[in-house]
């Protein structure tokens, strides 16, 4: 009953809210037996022979796929730089304030 809103008067049903059938992550199972299915009606041989078809044409993704599966992706740096003027000195009462100052 998603999305449905309680009339007046109403009292709240025992379906509204919780756990859907089929809804969220596949269970593990599941993913392990579309696995094997695949497996079993495709040529991993084929696959790779097209795969390096696609490289020797220069196709950008396929290289791409190729370079992060066999030398995972390249680790990402972020510069972080700071000038005198910024005040690193803080505390937490100064980051939360509960009350207003009077």
């Amino acid at each position: 009953m998603a999305g449905k809103k309680k009339d007046e008067g109403q009292e709240y049903s025992s379906n509204w809210g919780g756990a859907r059938a089929n809804a969220g992550r596949p269970k593990k199972e599941y993913i392990e037996n579309v696995k094997e299915i695949m497996s079993e009606h495709i040529d991993q041989n084929m696959v790779m022979e097209k795969l390096g078809e696609l490289i020797n044409k220069g196709d950008y993704r396929a290289i791409e796929m190729f370079m992060k599966y066999v030398h995972g992706t390249p680790k990402q740096t972020v510069d972080v730089s700071m000038d005198a003027k910024q005040d690193i000195n803080f505390t937490l009462s100064n980051l939360i304030n509960f009350k207003d100052k009077e």
